[in-house]
């Protein structure tokens, strides 16, 4: 069961096989779907395949793994992606069409809306051209990666070699982080462009955020190993568990907080989709579930202790740092409740770089660490309302989906929104661009792989 490689050498089956054989198969057309949770994903028939939707279909399966690498690597990529997909709309009316419905379906207007009301706290930002920006791209990155689904739904062969280059170098990169935390860092520092000397703490503190978009990419490839066969199945089960053994040994902790957010939400819909008493035995893993994985978080090492805000929260759940942060944004929210004090500023309030006692950081030295302070203290109440109902539309039309069609790509894009959502209520910046291509590409996958009603 071999086959030639170009060079004439034998290329043995597997995964690496099976993603040099999809790029000469032929084009086929995916089947006609219908609205999936925040995509629609409708498919007609388009021109044959050519060079450029499969180099475009690698370079989206290559965007998230690229992380390895760092935010630059998968910025780039995503724009080469976008550009490649311009294209080929340009050439394939129906991209743009399934686009354009897309956006006008119901839940489309919701986001223009919330995008609209989040708007309304530009004028009068600390810094309105800087609001603008971070609004304007944000709004960007989910225009373009509709078009990443408006794609990958017309095309079932570019989604199966997106989703196999998904797996293929997400596996890669998760063994080049892993051996570089068992020692041997050469490849992990010739990926990131490293070339000192450095500790061996650096291969765990430096692929955090590389750890927070695994988690994320972890119900994708669940996903996935559900459409594979073989190789690609075990490939993708065993990638997913690679990257949350990664999040555990780089102590990532808002991203476990995230991967159980996931697995109760994911178990619950499984459970609803039962019957009554399998939502019963629910309730009894839930509580295991969240024991276990509290425990876990507070066995890990912590970061410096200092003086906590709320006695009731546990300084290795929550570190005392990010305590004195939340509390020192909401007594600034308290002061502008309505629209807040713009977009992607909130660091930039009175006080916020004064330094703690007992700590050699600021009040607030970047973000809040929490979306929604960030989005409420931004924008204020006027922007943070349509956002979340936005995204609350969102997970119910995924869990709505999966109820009565039994779709894995709702479960999966249920569970990437508990993980996304989850962690972001302990780590990065909800405008920061290599998060948000992330998981709106990672939604666009699934939402284009779902299936049709019946």
């Amino acid at each position: 069961s071999c086959a030639k490689g170009r060079s004439g050498g034998a290329v043995r089956s597997g995964p690496a096989r099976g993603l040099l054989l999809s790029a000469v198969r032929p084009y086929t057309p995916a089947p006609h779907l219908e609205f999936s949770g925040p995509f629609m994903a409708m498919t007609d028939d388009s021109a044959n395949s050519t060079w450029l939707r499969d180099a475009t279909a690698i370079a989206l399966g290559l965007t998230v793994p690229a992380m390895v690498s760092g935010r630059a690597v998968l910025q780039g990529l995503a724009a080469a992606a976008l550009v490649g997909v311009l294209i080929i709309a340009w050439q394939d009316r129906g991209v743009f069409a399934r686009a354009v419905a897309a956006a006008r379906s119901r839940f489309g207007i919701a986001v223009v809306v919330a995008f609209a009301a989040m708007a309304v706290s530009i004028p009068g930002s600390l810094d309105p051209l800087r609001s603008f920006e971070a609004w304007a791209r944000t709004l960007a990155y989910i225009g373009g990666c509709v078009l990443f689904w408006a794609f990958l739904a017309g095309d079932a062969r570019a989604l199966r070699q997106t989703t196999r280059t998904l797996v293929l170098f997400s596996l890669i990169g998760a063994g080049i982080v892993i051996l570089a935390q068992l020692g041997y860092q050469e490849p992990l520092k010739w990926v990131r462009d490293e070339v000192r000397h450095m500790p061996t703490l650096w291969a765990f503190h430096t692929p955090k955020a590389y750890a927070a978009l695994g988690a994320c990419a972890a119900p994708i490839l669940a996903w996935v190993a559900v459409r594979e066969t073989g190789g690609w199945r075990w490939a993708s089960i065993g990638t997913a568990l690679l990257l949350v053994n990664i999040v555990i040994a780089t102590v990532n902790k808002s991203a476990l907080g995230g991967l159980l957010a996931m697995l109760l939400v994911v178990s619950f819909a499984v459970a609803a989709r039962k019957n009554r008493k399998w939502v019963a035995a629910w309730g009894i893993w839930a509580m295991a579930t969240t024991t276990a994985v509290l425990f876990l978080v507070y066995e890990l090492p912590d970061e410096p202790s200092s003086t906590a805000v709320w006695d009731w929260m546990p300084p290795q759940l929550v570190d005392t740092h990010r305590q004195q942060i939340w509390h020192f944004t909401a007594g600034k929210i308290a002061e502008a409740p309505w629209t807040g004090y713009g977009i992607n500023v909130i660091n930039r309030v009175e006080g916020a770089g004064e330094i703690l006692p007992g700590y050699q950081a600021e009040a607030l030295p970047s973000h809040p660490h929490n979306w929604i302070l960030e989005i409420l203290g931004e924008t204020g109440l006027i922007g943070f309302i349509p956002v979340l109902f936005a995204i609350a539309w969102s997970a119910a039309r995924s869990f709505r989906r999966y109820l009565l069609w039994a779709d894995p790509a709702a479960l999966a894009q249920l569970g990437l929104t508990a993980v996304f959502w989850g962690s972001s209520l302990f780590n990065f910046s909800i405008w920061s661009s290599w998060w948000l291509i992330g998981y709106f590409l990672l939604m666009a996958m699934a939402g284009a792989g779902a299936r049709p009603r019946t």
